[in-house]
């Protein structure tokens, strides 16, 4: 930080430092600015023309000030923020000569990861609002966002960002890109817009259904398919795997493939299922990443037996849990919740219930279809079953699955709920 705020000296300073001269008129300036003396030798050591030292805290509170901050921290916590706005004014400035080399030259100058996921996604978002498709094209291709050097977070935040952007516009008029594979990957697969199934979303897996995919691509859209069949309580089509290496697919996709195969008409123990997929039931090989699925179809379906054997199976240590996975843990609060209204554990439920924050469910597209089990266990637990809420009403209607409705709120802790057809 001391090299860039030298850098800034030089700039207030209308410098190029050079000389003991110049040092000698920059101590000069300073003074006069700031009624605050630095020596010509000290500065001459600070920009490398002496044997250089360790700059004392005094000096660079003094730089700073000279640089119109009030001292040398407010100059690091704003230094950031500064060369944010730096580098997004130079983007606009590329992006405005409509030059897509230049726009690739100036990621490929970046040096700061974050920065360059930050600008990445404001080139993407634009671009795909301004139909330049063939600008984020060029931008994957040329390996700007490498997606698997990305944390997790970020990914996801990639993702949820451009799905943003994608729902407002026909999927027709940009067809072509959200079949490109790097597109596919980046924000299809890690999107998952489940407030969207019966719009927008469901529209791109229709139309990647008919295209050629990735193998992992093909049995995420036939999870998906069998899904949204039975929100919509239509007839469920059967899952064929069995000609593809499961085990190779990550522990989330693979836990989606349980849910959706514990809809089949005669389905395997819950234990075989898993065992298949996972080849061990011992709980130290678990990823939780794996149960996220498993867990949010059985609080959507109400699956009495499907949540004991979740809650069986999970084990979670929360002091290792990262900032992304606190949406798995407040789902799994609700499982347990759940669970305990089955087994009138109502205290249960209550302390549950108390650790559960809605606020911690970051993936916007889980969050509108988890409010109708999240409002049904709290009117459970406040007496208030017999009323079916106007808020509740609005986003069942708004989601559009048949599955959601008064006469699942009414039966939803009774092992009444409607059926779908077979």
């Amino acid at each position: 930080m001391i090299k860039e705020l030298l850098i800034e000296v030089e700039k207030v300073s209308g410098l190029t430092v050079q000389t003991r001269g110049d040092c000698e008129f920059l101590s000069s300036l300073i003074l006069q600015e700031t009624d605050q003396f630095i020596s010509y030798n000290t500065l001459r050591r600070l920009f490398g023309l002496a044997r250089a030292g360790k700059p004392r805290r005094q000096t660079l509170d003094t730089l700073a000030q000279f640089c119109g901050f009030k001292n040398y921290s407010e100059y690091c916590g704003a230094q950031p923020k500064l060369n944010r706005w730096k580098q997004r004014e130079r983007l606009y400035n590329v992006i405005a000569d409509k030059s897509t080399p230049g726009v690739i030259a100036f990621f490929n100058e970046l040096e700061n990861d974050l920065m360059k996921l930050e600008l990445l996604l404001v080139v993407l978002r634009e671009a795909y609002i301004s139909s330049n498709d063939h600008l984020i094209m060029a931008l994957l291709d040329s390996d700007a966002y490498q997606l698997q050097s990305q944390p997790y977070t970020y990914q996801i935040h990639v993702a949820i960002a451009m799905g943003l952007a994608i729902r407002e516009q026909p999927l027709e008029k940009h067809a072509k890109l959200l079949s490109q594979p790097r597109v596919v990957d980046a924000v299809f697969l890690r999107l998952i817009d489940y407030s969207a199934l019966n719009g927008y979303y469901g529209q791109w897996i229709s139309m990647l259904s008919r295209k050629k995919t990735s193998n992992e691509c093909q049995v995420f859209i036939a999870c998906l398919r069998r899904f949204i069949a039975f929100l919509n309580r239509q007839k469920i089509e059967s899952l064929e795997f069995e000609s593809q290496n499961l085990r190779a697919l990550p522990p989330p996709l693979r836990g989606r493939i349980f849910a959706m195969q514990t809809l089949e008409p005669n389905p395997l123990p819950f234990d075989s299922i898993w065992f298949q997929l996972f080849n061990s039931l011992d709980k130290a090989d678990l990823e939780l990443s794996a149960f996220i699925e498993p867990s949010t179809f059985a609080i959507l379906s109400g699956n009495q037996s499907l949540t004991a054997w979740l809650l069986e199976k999970v084990e979670i240590n929360e002091s290792t849990l990262q900032q992304f996975q606190l949406h798995d843990l407040h789902v799994h609060f609700l499982l347990q919740a759940m669970h305990a209204i089955f087994d009138g554990q109502m205290k249960k439920a209550e302390f549950w219930m108390s650790r559960f924050d809605e606020n911690e469910l970051r993936r916007p597209s889980f969050a509108a279809m988890l409010m109708f089990p999240i409002r049904r266990v709290e009117a459970e637990l406040n007496g208030t079953a017999d009323i079916y809420p106007i808020e509740v009403e609005t986003i069942v209607e708004k989601l559009g699955h048949s599955w959601f409705c008064e006469e699942l709120w009414t039966n939803f802790f009774e092992s009444k709920s409607p059926k779908t057809s077979s």
